[in-house]
């Protein structure tokens, strides 16, 4: 999947109205630079009214991730949508196995891809409202909101 359709995707679960938004992506600049190029990005003076953050390409570091994640809960408002991008098991063996080579292509294990993304979000205070699938069910998006 390019970055230009993902970033597509994260956008189209963020409200219009939630502009601007911030970016993170320390695995994969190259969506950054898509997002950037599709909506409005807060900049170091501006307020964010929405994140998304892509965990993409990147090792599960948990404290890493978890202090990605705490900042921009202070950074955003009360109610402000937030998607996390991030690798996923499929379900199929077959899809399974063709994630177990994208990611080994990018130096990570096989067990990068059962990071539980979701219930980090939630754990952290995030109101997780739904887990989208796409690229053949090898990239999650969870949507949440902070509470």
């Amino acid at each position: 999947m390019t970055p230009a359709r993902l970033a597509a995707q994260a956008l189209a679960l963020v409200p219009p109205d939630a502009r601007p938004i911030a970016v993170v992506s320390p695995g994969l600049p190259a969506l950054c630079a898509a997002l950037a190029a599709s909506a409005a990005v807060a900049g170091d003076g501006d307020a964010p009214r929405a994140a998304v953050v892509a965990f993409l390409g990147a090792p599960a570091r948990p404290a890493e991730r978890q202090s990605v994640l705490r900042a921009l809960e202070r950074w955003l408002p009360t109610g402000a949508p937030l998607v996390v991008v991030d690798h996923n098991q499929p379900r199929t063996w077959w899809r399974r196995a063709i994630g177990v080579l994208r990611l080994a292509c990018r130096g990570l294990g096989a067990g990068r891809a059962r990071y539980p993304a979701a219930r980090e979000v939630a754990a952290l205070g995030f109101h997780v409202e739904r887990l989208c699938l796409t690229a053949g069910e090898g990239i999650q998006l969870v949507v949440a909101r902070r509470s």
